[in-house]
Protein backbone atom coordinates (compact mmCIF):
# COMPACT_ATOMS: atom_id res chain seq x y z
CA UNK A 1 0.00 0.00 0.00
CA UNK A 2 1.40 3.39 -1.03
CA UNK A 3 -0.88 6.12 0.35
CA UNK A 4 -0.79 9.57 -1.18
CA UNK A 5 -0.89 12.89 0.67
CA UNK A 6 -2.69 16.19 0.30
CA UNK A 7 -2.96 19.57 2.04
CA UNK A 8 -6.38 21.20 2.47
CA UNK A 9 -5.78 24.93 2.48
CA UNK A 10 -8.91 27.08 2.85
CA UNK A 11 -10.23 30.48 3.97
CA UNK A 12 -8.59 30.27 7.40
CA UNK A 13 -5.11 29.87 5.92
CA UNK A 14 -5.68 32.16 2.92
CA UNK A 15 -6.57 35.06 5.20
CA UNK A 16 -3.81 34.33 7.70
CA UNK A 17 -1.07 33.96 5.10
CA UNK A 18 -2.28 37.05 3.23
CA UNK A 19 -2.82 39.15 6.37
CA UNK A 20 -6.44 40.10 5.63
CA UNK A 21 -9.63 39.86 7.70
CA UNK A 22 -12.55 37.58 6.88
CA UNK A 23 -14.71 40.69 6.39
CA UNK A 24 -12.37 42.05 3.73
CA UNK A 25 -11.85 38.62 2.18
CA UNK A 26 -15.55 37.96 1.72
CA UNK A 27 -16.40 41.59 1.05
CA UNK A 28 -14.47 42.00 -2.19
CA UNK A 29 -13.75 39.58 -5.07
CA UNK A 30 -10.51 41.46 -5.71
CA UNK A 31 -9.33 40.98 -2.12
CA UNK A 32 -10.40 37.32 -2.22
CA UNK A 33 -8.37 36.62 -5.35
CA UNK A 34 -5.37 38.61 -4.11
CA UNK A 35 -5.46 36.75 -0.78
CA UNK A 36 -5.54 33.36 -2.47
CA UNK A 37 -2.63 34.28 -4.73
CA UNK A 38 -0.66 35.71 -1.80
CA UNK A 39 -1.34 32.55 0.24
CA UNK A 40 -0.21 30.40 -2.66
CA UNK A 41 3.04 32.36 -2.92
CA UNK A 42 3.62 32.15 0.84
CA UNK A 43 2.90 28.40 1.00
CA UNK A 44 5.33 27.78 -1.84
CA UNK A 45 8.10 30.03 -0.54
CA UNK A 46 7.84 28.91 3.10
CA UNK A 47 6.87 25.24 2.78
CA UNK A 48 7.21 24.32 -0.90
CA UNK A 49 3.52 23.36 -1.18
CA UNK A 50 1.91 26.21 -3.10
CA UNK A 51 0.64 23.73 -5.70
CA UNK A 52 -2.23 22.83 -3.36
CA UNK A 53 -3.77 26.32 -3.59
CA UNK A 54 -5.84 27.20 -6.65
CA UNK A 55 -7.80 30.43 -7.14
CA UNK A 56 -11.52 29.75 -6.78
CA UNK A 57 -14.78 31.45 -5.88
CA UNK A 58 -15.19 31.10 -2.12
CA UNK A 59 -18.00 31.78 0.36
CA UNK A 60 -18.67 30.94 4.01
CA UNK A 61 -20.49 27.69 4.77
CA UNK A 62 -23.68 29.61 5.53
CA UNK A 63 -23.96 30.63 1.87
CA UNK A 64 -26.33 27.90 0.75
CA UNK A 65 -28.64 28.31 3.74
CA UNK A 66 -28.84 32.03 2.95
CA UNK A 67 -29.96 31.10 -0.58
CA UNK A 68 -33.00 29.46 1.06
CA UNK A 69 -33.83 32.44 3.26
CA UNK A 70 -31.67 31.85 6.33
CA UNK A 71 -30.44 35.12 7.87
CA UNK A 72 -26.68 35.52 8.19
CA UNK A 73 -24.60 37.30 10.83
CA UNK A 74 -21.52 39.14 9.61
CA UNK A 75 -19.43 39.76 12.76
CA UNK A 76 -17.55 42.97 13.38
CA UNK A 77 -14.73 40.84 14.82
CA UNK A 78 -12.41 38.90 12.53
CA UNK A 79 -14.71 35.88 12.34
CA UNK A 80 -16.35 33.95 9.52
CA UNK A 81 -20.02 34.88 8.81
CA UNK A 82 -22.52 32.38 10.23
CA UNK A 83 -26.24 31.63 10.16
CA UNK A 84 -28.52 33.38 12.64
CA UNK A 85 -30.03 30.34 14.36
CA UNK A 86 -32.57 32.52 16.18
CA UNK A 87 -34.41 33.37 12.96
CA UNK A 88 -34.91 30.30 10.77
CA UNK A 89 -37.34 30.83 7.86
CA UNK A 90 -39.57 28.00 9.14
CA UNK A 91 -39.90 26.18 12.47
CA UNK A 92 -42.30 23.42 11.39
CA UNK A 93 -41.79 20.99 8.51
CA UNK A 94 -45.47 21.43 7.66
CA UNK A 95 -44.37 24.76 6.19
CA UNK A 96 -41.76 23.24 3.88
CA UNK A 97 -43.33 24.75 0.77
CA UNK A 98 -42.84 28.24 2.18
CA UNK A 99 -39.15 27.80 1.35
CA UNK A 100 -38.62 29.35 -2.05
CA UNK A 101 -35.76 28.81 -4.47
CA UNK A 102 -34.16 32.09 -5.44
CA UNK A 103 -31.88 33.19 -8.25
CA UNK A 104 -28.21 32.19 -7.83
CA UNK A 105 -27.25 35.57 -9.25
CA UNK A 106 -29.12 37.63 -6.66
CA UNK A 107 -30.36 35.63 -3.65
CA UNK A 108 -28.55 35.64 -0.32
CA UNK A 109 -24.80 35.16 -0.33
CA UNK A 110 -25.10 33.54 -3.76
CA UNK A 111 -25.16 37.09 -5.10
CA UNK A 112 -21.61 37.52 -3.79
CA UNK A 113 -20.58 34.30 -5.51
CA UNK A 114 -22.02 35.61 -8.77
CA UNK A 115 -20.08 38.86 -8.45
CA UNK A 116 -16.92 36.95 -7.58
CA UNK A 117 -17.37 34.48 -10.44
CA UNK A 118 -17.68 37.32 -12.93
CA UNK A 119 -14.62 39.05 -11.50
CA UNK A 120 -12.44 35.93 -11.58
CA UNK A 121 -13.44 35.22 -15.17
CA UNK A 122 -12.66 38.82 -16.12
CA UNK A 123 -9.20 38.31 -14.60
CA UNK A 124 -8.65 35.24 -16.76
CA UNK A 125 -9.37 32.49 -14.22
CA UNK A 126 -11.53 29.66 -15.55
CA UNK A 127 -13.34 28.94 -12.28
CA UNK A 128 -16.58 27.16 -11.37
CA UNK A 129 -19.47 28.95 -9.72
CA UNK A 130 -19.81 26.27 -7.01
CA UNK A 131 -21.71 26.96 -3.81
CA UNK A 132 -23.41 23.58 -3.46
CA UNK A 133 -22.24 20.42 -1.70
CA UNK A 134 -25.08 18.00 -1.07
CA UNK A 135 -25.47 19.00 2.60
CA UNK A 136 -29.13 18.09 2.56
CA UNK A 137 -29.83 17.17 6.19
CA UNK A 138 -27.49 19.87 7.49
CA UNK A 139 -29.20 22.61 5.46
CA UNK A 140 -32.66 21.31 6.38
CA UNK A 141 -31.69 21.52 10.07
CA UNK A 142 -30.48 25.10 9.66
CA UNK A 143 -33.48 26.47 7.78
CA UNK A 144 -36.01 24.72 10.05
CA UNK A 145 -34.44 25.45 13.42
CA UNK A 146 -33.69 21.70 13.67
CA UNK A 147 -37.42 20.91 13.57
CA UNK A 148 -36.77 18.56 10.64
CA UNK A 149 -35.31 16.06 13.13
CA UNK A 150 -38.51 15.83 15.18
CA UNK A 151 -40.50 16.03 11.98
CA UNK A 152 -39.03 12.76 10.75
CA UNK A 153 -40.96 11.06 13.55
CA UNK A 154 -43.96 13.35 14.01
CA UNK A 155 -44.60 14.41 10.41
CA UNK A 156 -42.60 12.18 8.04
CA UNK A 157 -44.30 13.54 4.93
CA UNK A 158 -43.46 17.12 5.90
CA UNK A 159 -39.85 16.23 6.72
CA UNK A 160 -39.50 14.40 3.42
CA UNK A 161 -40.90 17.39 1.57
CA UNK A 162 -38.42 19.76 3.25
CA UNK A 163 -35.54 17.51 2.24
CA UNK A 164 -36.92 17.43 -1.31
CA UNK A 165 -36.94 21.24 -1.39
CA UNK A 166 -33.29 21.30 -0.33
CA UNK A 167 -32.38 18.69 -2.95
CA UNK A 168 -34.21 20.73 -5.61
CA UNK A 169 -32.24 23.80 -4.59
CA UNK A 170 -28.93 21.88 -4.69
CA UNK A 171 -29.74 20.61 -8.16
CA UNK A 172 -30.77 24.07 -9.34
CA UNK A 173 -27.48 25.66 -8.29
CA UNK A 174 -25.46 22.76 -9.70
CA UNK A 175 -27.33 23.02 -13.01
CA UNK A 176 -26.70 26.79 -13.05
CA UNK A 177 -23.00 26.14 -12.50
CA UNK A 178 -22.92 23.60 -15.32
CA UNK A 179 -24.70 26.00 -17.68
CA UNK A 180 -22.08 28.69 -17.06
CA UNK A 181 -19.44 26.22 -18.24
CA UNK A 182 -21.43 25.11 -21.29
CA UNK A 183 -22.16 21.73 -19.72
CA UNK A 184 -25.22 19.66 -18.94
CA UNK A 185 -25.95 18.88 -15.29
CA UNK A 186 -25.26 15.17 -14.68
CA UNK A 187 -25.47 14.73 -10.92
CA UNK A 188 -23.15 15.12 -7.96
CA UNK A 189 -19.78 13.45 -7.54
CA UNK A 190 -19.55 14.80 -3.97
CA UNK A 191 -21.92 15.07 -1.00
CA UNK A 192 -20.89 16.49 2.36
CA UNK A 193 -23.52 16.32 5.08
CA UNK A 194 -22.26 16.26 8.66
CA UNK A 195 -25.65 16.48 10.39
CA UNK A 196 -26.93 13.27 8.78
CA UNK A 197 -25.00 11.33 11.42
CA UNK A 198 -27.47 12.67 14.00
CA UNK A 199 -30.08 10.32 12.55
CA UNK A 200 -30.50 6.75 13.68
CA UNK A 201 -29.46 4.25 11.01
CA UNK A 202 -33.16 3.56 10.37
CA UNK A 203 -33.96 7.25 9.83
CA UNK A 204 -30.76 7.67 7.83
CA UNK A 205 -31.92 4.94 5.45
CA UNK A 206 -35.46 6.35 5.19
CA UNK A 207 -34.66 10.05 4.81
CA UNK A 208 -31.02 10.75 3.93
CA UNK A 209 -30.28 7.88 1.56
CA UNK A 210 -32.97 8.74 -1.03
CA UNK A 211 -31.59 12.30 -1.19
CA UNK A 212 -28.06 11.10 -1.85
CA UNK A 213 -29.25 8.53 -4.36
CA UNK A 214 -31.00 11.27 -6.31
CA UNK A 215 -28.06 13.68 -6.18
CA UNK A 216 -25.49 11.06 -7.19
CA UNK A 217 -27.62 9.57 -9.97
CA UNK A 218 -25.69 9.56 -13.23
CA UNK A 219 -22.26 9.57 -11.62
CA UNK A 220 -19.94 6.62 -11.10
CA UNK A 221 -17.66 8.44 -8.67
CA UNK A 222 -19.55 9.09 -5.44
CA UNK A 223 -17.40 10.82 -2.84
CA UNK A 224 -18.93 11.44 0.61
CA UNK A 225 -17.86 13.47 3.64
CA UNK A 226 -19.89 13.19 6.84
CA UNK A 227 -18.22 13.61 10.22
CA UNK A 228 -20.88 12.20 12.56
CA UNK A 229 -21.50 8.85 10.87
CA UNK A 230 -21.08 5.58 12.72
CA UNK A 231 -20.10 2.25 11.19
CA UNK A 232 -23.68 1.22 10.42
CA UNK A 233 -24.34 4.52 8.61
CA UNK A 234 -21.18 4.08 6.53
CA UNK A 235 -22.18 0.55 5.51
CA UNK A 236 -25.58 1.86 4.42
CA UNK A 237 -23.92 4.65 2.44
CA UNK A 238 -21.60 2.14 0.75
CA UNK A 239 -24.29 -0.44 -0.03
CA UNK A 240 -27.34 1.72 -0.76
CA UNK A 241 -25.88 5.02 -1.97
CA UNK A 242 -22.96 3.32 -3.68
CA UNK A 243 -20.30 5.71 -2.41
CA UNK A 244 -16.92 4.95 -3.92
CA UNK A 245 -14.78 7.08 -1.56
CA UNK A 246 -15.26 8.29 2.00
CA UNK A 247 -13.58 11.38 3.40
CA UNK A 248 -13.10 10.28 6.99
CA UNK A 249 -11.74 13.55 8.35
CA UNK A 250 -12.85 14.43 11.87
CA UNK A 251 -15.02 11.33 12.17
CA UNK A 252 -15.05 10.92 15.94
CA UNK A 253 -17.61 8.09 15.83
CA UNK A 254 -15.63 5.92 13.40
CA UNK A 255 -12.30 4.22 14.02
CA UNK A 256 -9.63 3.85 11.38
CA UNK A 257 -10.16 0.09 11.52
CA UNK A 258 -13.90 0.45 10.90
CA UNK A 259 -13.34 2.72 7.91
CA UNK A 260 -10.83 0.25 6.49
CA UNK A 261 -13.09 -2.75 7.10
CA UNK A 262 -16.02 -1.04 5.35
CA UNK A 263 -14.30 0.89 2.55
CA UNK A 264 -11.09 -1.06 1.96
CA UNK A 265 -8.48 1.54 0.98
CA UNK A 266 -11.09 3.90 -0.46
CA UNK A 267 -11.07 6.39 2.38
CA UNK A 268 -9.22 9.54 3.44
CA UNK A 269 -7.69 10.28 6.82
CA UNK A 270 -6.74 13.70 8.09
CA UNK A 271 -4.54 15.48 10.61
CA UNK A 272 -7.16 17.99 11.77
CA UNK A 273 -6.63 21.72 12.45
CA UNK A 274 -6.85 21.08 16.19
CA UNK A 275 -4.23 18.33 15.98
CA UNK A 276 -1.93 20.49 13.87
CA UNK A 277 -2.28 23.27 16.42
CA UNK A 278 -1.98 21.29 19.65
CA UNK A 279 0.20 18.23 19.01
CA UNK A 280 3.95 18.50 19.32
CA UNK A 281 6.09 17.85 16.23
CA UNK A 282 7.05 14.44 17.63
CA UNK A 283 3.43 13.44 18.23
CA UNK A 284 2.46 14.79 14.80
CA UNK A 285 5.04 12.45 13.34
CA UNK A 286 3.58 9.48 15.22
CA UNK A 287 0.01 10.40 14.29
CA UNK A 288 0.79 10.64 10.58
CA UNK A 289 2.54 7.29 10.70
CA UNK A 290 -0.63 5.83 12.24
CA UNK A 291 -2.81 7.38 9.53
CA UNK A 292 -0.51 6.24 6.73
CA UNK A 293 -0.49 2.67 8.07
CA UNK A 294 -4.29 2.53 8.55
CA UNK A 295 -4.93 1.21 5.06
CA UNK A 296 -6.27 4.52 3.71
CA UNK A 297 -5.41 5.68 0.23
CA UNK A 298 -4.92 9.31 1.26
CA UNK A 299 -3.55 11.23 4.24
CA UNK A 300 -4.56 14.88 4.37
CA UNK A 301 -3.16 17.80 6.34
CA UNK A 302 -5.63 20.53 7.30
CA UNK A 303 -3.82 23.54 8.79
CA UNK A 304 -5.96 26.08 10.62
CA UNK A 305 -5.32 29.59 11.82
CA UNK A 306 -2.40 29.76 14.22
CA UNK A 307 -0.78 26.48 13.17
CA UNK A 308 2.86 26.89 14.28
CA UNK A 309 5.25 26.81 11.37
CA UNK A 310 7.33 24.10 13.03
CA UNK A 311 4.20 21.94 13.25
CA UNK A 312 3.52 22.49 9.57
CA UNK A 313 7.09 21.59 8.71
CA UNK A 314 6.92 18.42 10.82
CA UNK A 315 3.64 17.36 9.22
CA UNK A 316 4.90 17.89 5.67
CA UNK A 317 8.12 16.00 6.40
CA UNK A 318 6.10 13.13 7.89
CA UNK A 319 3.70 12.72 4.97
CA UNK A 320 6.56 12.93 2.49
CA UNK A 321 8.25 10.08 4.34
CA UNK A 322 5.21 7.95 5.26
CA UNK A 323 3.15 8.33 2.05
CA UNK A 324 5.25 6.90 -0.80
CA UNK A 325 2.43 7.50 -3.29
CA UNK A 326 3.38 11.18 -3.30
CA UNK A 327 1.19 14.29 -3.39
CA UNK A 328 -2.27 14.29 -4.92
Amino acid sequence: MAPQWHIAFCNVTFTEYAGVTYRDYYGSPAVMLEAQLAAKAFAEQRFGVGRFIHPHVDSPSCGFASFLGMPVVVPEADEVPYVDTTRPPITDVADADLIRLGDPRSTGLMAQRWAAWQYYREQGYDVRFGGYGGSVVSIACEISGNSVLAGMVENPAGARRLLEVVVEAEEAVAAFDASLCGEEYRGFTYTGDDFSGLLSPELYRRFAVPCYQRLHAGQERRFMHSELLRAEHLRIARDEVGITEFHGAGCKNLTLLEMHDIMGDRFWTQLTPQEMLELSPAVIDDRIRELAQSGSAYVQLYPGRGTPEEHMEAAIAAVQRECPGGPV
